[in-house]
């Protein structure tokens, strides 16, 4: 264990002296300076409906070498060789098409983040928990003294790094530790591994984004493909994908954690205490009954500890930090009481087996649930799309028949959910349908009977912000 020796001056570097800079707004503006800054000739692509004067202005104060071309013209650019694209960009896209044949390397501001940070990087994914892991740590190795920054010190949703860490970045040193949230959108396109690579668990999610299971997880793999000796991934040993396909991928060490003590070396729950399991011993950190954050989060918690104990945290230092912390909004979050009810906010179950996670905290029989939404996102991409992600519905739907007493289902989405609950064959809890997320959470709160508990887990797609805004709102006018 112990603090390790990272290679930082073996990792992917940006040689090419003219870039191409996908997008406009704030994140691609911000890369665009930040490369400038660094000596390279930027190109930056818009389309022709696109309004690019705004990023003019900003960038015409570099004094850098930049200039501004139509998305459409990169067939015509054969100079360039590093294009920049935004996670938002699908593989598909025809710009990624013709960056490919040219020879270009594909790289994005995440990738930008691991690759400049002087110091350590921790990049942390998975298909959940990779912000409760992200946020957690930061606060871990903050209180035990380190200079560190994290993504979600700057924003939880969306997720990731953007143009806020991108600008810290340039204030670390070679002793500063950066600690990064990264989704399959963002590692689809890095050509860098951070020094320590955590992954919580993998099942299925976006695959209409990346076009198959494999690609999603082929992308994932991307956190640890590029590590160097000396590196470290620190690896949820129960989950049977992470186990199978991301042991070996890096050239540097495995460290695993297990919540259902299968490990003979590394951060495991065993008697009731996470602990810390070697040849030396088990050696107690916390007891689980001393935790406040809910149950589900403990293999995040589990990571966190891996990490800091990778890096020297002190045992009282590391338990400080656990038995404090209470989990995030969003997360099985309970937001207050309201007409008697209690309200759980899981508005980040935004796929079936993220929700799933979230009902199983609960007791049998004892919730009212809130389920619903869109069946494709803002930006496209179509939501519980392929077999895998019925499979996983078709779990949270028998889950449902035992926590809930009865159900609100709104939107194309509840359509889903109430079709698949009816083919599962169990006894149904009462289901009532509402026109759209607000309606269905007013219309599950005037139903439920005082004391019961309200969970909010839409399953399906719901603009993020909104859904934050409107249960602020509900919670504020409670009383």
């Amino acid at each position: 264990m112990g603090n390790s020796v990272y290679n930082r001056e073996s990792r992917f570097s940006v040689e090419h002296l003219h870039v191409l800079i996908d997008g406009v707004n704030e994140d691609a503006v911000a890369l665009a300076q930040h490369l400038s800054r660094r000596g390279k000739r930027v190109t930056v692509l818009h389309t022709e409906y696109g309004d690019p004067e705004n990023a003019r202005r900003a960038l015409r104060a570099e004094g850098g070498n930049v200039d501004f071309r139509l998305r459409t013209e990169i067939a015509n650019i054969g100079e360039a060789g590093t294009l920049f694209v935004s996670p938002s960009t699908p593989s598909h896209d025809v710009i990624i098409d013709h960056a490919r044949a040219k020879g270009f390397t594909i790289s994005s501001l995440a990738d930008t983040v691991l690759r400049d940070a002087p110091g350590g990087t921790v990049g942390v994914t998975g298909s959940a928990g990779k912000t409760t892991t992200t946020f957690l740590l930061s606060a871990i190795l903050r209180n035990a003294g380190f200079d560190v920054i994290g993504s979600t010190d700057y924003r939880l949703t969306p997720s990731g790094p953007g143009k806020a860490m991108l600008e810290a970045v340039t204030s670390l040193n070679d002793a500063s530790w950066a600690v990064v949230e990264l989704t399959s959108h963002h590692l689809s396109y890095v050509t860098t591994s951070p020094s320590i690579g955590v992954v919580t668990n993998l099942f299925p999610d976006h695959q209409d984004w990346h076009g198959s299971f494999e690609a999603y997880r082929s992308a994932k793999q991307n956190l640890l493909r590029f590590q160097q000796s000396g590196d470290v991934a620190v690896l949820n040993f129960d989950d049977p994908e992470v186990r199978g396909h991301f042991h070996g991928l890096g050239r540097g060490r495995n460290f695993y954690f297990s919540a259902m003590d299968k490990i003979a070396n590394g951060i495991v729950v065993a008697d009731g205490h996470i602990a810390l399991r070697s040849r030396g011993g088990c050696h107690k950190i916390c007891a689980v009954s001393e935790l406040r954050m809910p149950r589900h989060h403990i293999p995040n918690a589990l990571a966190a500890a891996a990490v800091a104990i990778e890096l020297g945290v002190k045992t009282e230092t590391l338990r400080d930090a656990l038995v404090i912390f209470q989990g995030l909004p969003q997360r099985c979050q309970f937001l207050g009481i309201r007409d008697g009810i209690e309200i759980y906010d899981d508005t980040i179950g935004m796929n079936p087996r993220k929700a799933l996670n979230g009902l199983e905290t609960f007791p049998d029989q004892s919730l009212v649930v809130v389920s619903g939404g869109a069946v494709q996102s803002v930006g496209g991409e179509k939501r519980v799309n392929s077999a895998l992600e019925m499979g996983d519905l078709r779990l949270f739907c028998e889950a449902l028949l035992r926590k809930a007493t009865s159900v609100v289902l709104f939107d194309e989405g509840g359509d889903i959910i109430e079709r698949t609950l009816a083919e599962t064959g169990g006894m149904m809890p009462p289901v009532v349908r509402a026109k759209n997320f607000e309606a269905a959470v007013l219309e599950a709160i005037g139903a439920a009977h005082p004391g019961a508990r309200l969970l909010i887990s839409p399953v399906f797609y719901n603009p993020p912000l909104d859904v934050r805004r409107f249960l602020e709102h509900l919670v504020s006018k409670s009383g």
